[in-house]
């Protein structure tokens, strides 16, 4: 397919010749930041040029990294002030491939600089000097440049990053895609790509280039021919038409404009076929100059520092690190961890010096976390649950998504067993909110501890401290109950979309602030499906909207033993569900009293009287900012 584009495209070049009338040999200076804002300033009169001052930061450099005749093309660089080898990144500015200046970018090369990196602004020939490949020939060569001066620039080669706002994004994700054809210069080494609202396609249904009907389009300028008249040459121009196992993972960062991410989602999910990592981030309702504005500048900023500290985690040797475990380990704060498919069986242990952490698999049912562990067998040889599920957590500002998370105990398991328990496990103790002492059971003696097979079994168990926790198309499985424990009643905030959660008796059991949508839970057990604490806050809550139950004949939707507050909108039960509406378990005094509602829940094979709607708050409204308002901004 490859090599008949290039025929394609030499025989179209041989028929027409560039059209070079918009050559005028003088780089086009009409964009720049202060014009961006007097146009953004028209929608939104608030927007504010961002700036950012450091310093830590070394005075710019200029090098001159290419001649052609007498014009010097240069890279500015912005860096800490040391000589330790460090990761790079190398910036291409926007302007449609015909305007636009590298010090539009200063304030994001300095923030960059101050975490630690060495950011070089690079110039390229613009359309209004040299047509297509001149650009992309620039680029390459800038590379090129990096990686032969490395040492001399203390640069980490192994670490060199390629980044563009616009136009500038299109080039970085082309770059990226090329460094195995050579295309347009000898390929080199990038660890990763971020495009900030670079297109992917130049011909594509999602694409506005190519329309010359009022003036003649960008692109077309940037080509020097339309779309019709060479459509080969702005296919190879376009990232989408290079994907191969071979190329860099890629980070979007976009804005609200949808023609410029044209061809993003093919994009990703060719990547994907070859279990590359791609990332998205949208900054929703944000123009298309939203870099250069204080409103979406530090999210950003942290969005590629994030990425640049990514660590990949491949059990065949072809990551960073073999381990999940280790590569939380090595990591660091605002960091993806990008998981390979594979079985990890291994527990996970995240501390409560992480944040802003992101741990996410290649593919839902390809990345297997399992580890067999009941949580009774824990506590009798230590002093509390921070170790007894298989994903552990006291860090806050996570976010876990496309994994699969199974404790097997009660699944392997054939029999209930008694152990030796010399701790608080094995004695009468009074519970405490955020202690959890573990229940008695019936017969038990002192200093023996019975392990029930359907006994709490955490698949993800946090602790005091962890809240911001974001889960999303994950799986969550055990044989017993408690599989997904989020367990902090003062200032827990849990967030779930299209997860799916499977075990016994109050198999998700969030405490203080929880909203789960799009979620499926599957129930093995005939006491309760769902549970809450929310008796730290009155306006705490454990909010279910869109979600689906299924489970074994006869089980009971939820219960909760404190102040609890449940609401299930848009909810849908199977017909194995019990006529048992949610209730208390135990009879403790309630302050704020049995707070459970419905908004339009039903049930397969007919709806029970107890979950008819008894709420006047609309389905609409009840989303993420109603849960957890400005507690998790």
């Amino acid at each position: 397919m490859r090599k008949i584009g290039i025929i394609l495209l030499f025989v179209c070049q041989g028929l027409l010749a560039q059209n070079k009338k918009g050559l005028t040999g003088i780089p086009d200076t009409s964009f720049a930041n202060y014009s961006a804002w007097q146009s953004a300033l028209k929608s939104d009169p608030t927007l504010k040029l961002a700036e950012y001052t450091a310093k830590e930061i070394k005075a710019t450099r200029t090098f001159v990294y290419k001649r052609i005749g007498q014009r010097k093309l240069v890279l500015d660089v912005y860096e800490p002030k040391d000589k330790r080898f460090r990761k790079t990144l190398l910036f291409f500015h926007g302007g449609g491939w015909r305007t636009g200046h590298r010090s539009q970018h200063v304030a994001l090369a300095q923030a960059l600089a101050k975490k630690g990196y060495r950011v070089f602004l690079a110039e390229y020939r613009l359309s209004t000097e040299a047509l297509y490949p001149a650009a992309m020939e620039d680029a390459q060569a800038a590379l090129i440049y990096l990686h032969q001066q490395a040492n001399k620039l203390y640069i980490d080669s192994k670490q060199i990053y390629v980044a563009g706002y616009s136009a500038g994004g299109q080039m970085a994700a082309l770059l990226g895609s090329v460094q195995d054809e050579n295309v347009f210069g000898p390929g080199q080494k990038i660890k990763g790509v971020i495009d900030l609202d670079g297109i992917l396609a130049f011909i594509h249904p999602e694409s506005g280039e190519g329309d010359d009907r009022v003036r003649t389009s960008a692109a077309t300028s940037y080509f020097g021919y339309s779309k019709t008249e060479n459509p080969a040459i702005w296919n190879q121009g376009s990232a989408l038409h290079h994907v191969s196992k071979q190329d860099p993972p890629v980070l979007f960062i976009n804005s609200g404009v949808g023609r410029m991410h044209a061809g993003r989602e093919d994009f990703r999910a060719q990547m994907g076929q070859f279990g590359l990592f791609t990332d998205v981030y949208t900054h929703e309702n944000s123009p298309h100059t939203f870099l250069l504005f204080t409103r979406w500048f530090d999210k950003t900023v942290q969005l590629i520092d994030q990425f640049m500290q990514q660590i990949t985690v491949a059990q065949d040797g072809s990551g960073d690190v073999r381990t999940i475990q280790e590569a939380v380990n090595q990591g660091s704060n605002n960091q993806t961890i990008f998981i390979k498919n594979g079985t990890y069986s291994e527990k996970v242990y995240i501390d409560s010096l992480r944040h802003d952490l992101r741990m996410i698999g290649q593919s839902r049912a390809g990345v297997v976390i399992k580890f067999t562990q009941a949580r009774d067998i824990w506590r009798c040889s230590n002093p509390d649950d921070y170790g007894a599920g298989v994903l552990n957590i006291k860090g806050h500002d996570l976010s876990f998504e496309h994994l699969t998370v199974i404790n097997d105990y009660g699944l392997i398991t054939k029999q209930d067993i008694t152990i030796p328990c010399l701790n608080e496990s094995g004695k009468t103790t009074q519970s405490s909110v955020q202690k959890y002492a573990l229940p008695r059971e019936s017969g038990e003696k002192d200093g023996e501890k019975m392990v029930r097979v359907d006994g709490h079994q955490f698949a993800v168990r946090t602790m005091p401290g962890a809240t911001r926790l974001r889960f999303a198309h994950c799986t969550f499985r055990s044989g017993g109950g408690d599989t997904m424990s989020p367990w902090d009643v003062n200032a827990g905030m849990y967030y779930f979309n299209d997860c799916e959660i499977e075990g016994g008796v109050d198999l998700y059991c969030p405490r203080g602030y929880a909203f789960a949508e799009n979620c499926t839970f599957i129930c093995h057990n005939m006491s309760a499906a769902i549970w809450h604490d929310g008796s730290s806050e009155e306006g705490a809550k454990s909010v279910l909207k869109n979600c689906r139950f299924i489970g074994d004949k006869g089980y009971k939707l939820g219960r909760y033993h404190r102040e609890a507050q449940f609401f299930l909108v848009n909810c849908q039960f199977d017909e194995h569900l019990a006529d048992a509406p949610i209730y208390q378990s135990g009879d403790r005094k309630l302050a704020w009293g049995h707070r459970v509602f419905y908004v339009n829940t039903h049930r397969t094979g007919g709806d029970f009287a107890w979950h008819q709607t008894n709420t006047n708050q609309p389905a609409e409204d009840i989303n993420f900012r109603w849960v957890f308002g400005d507690k998790w901004p």
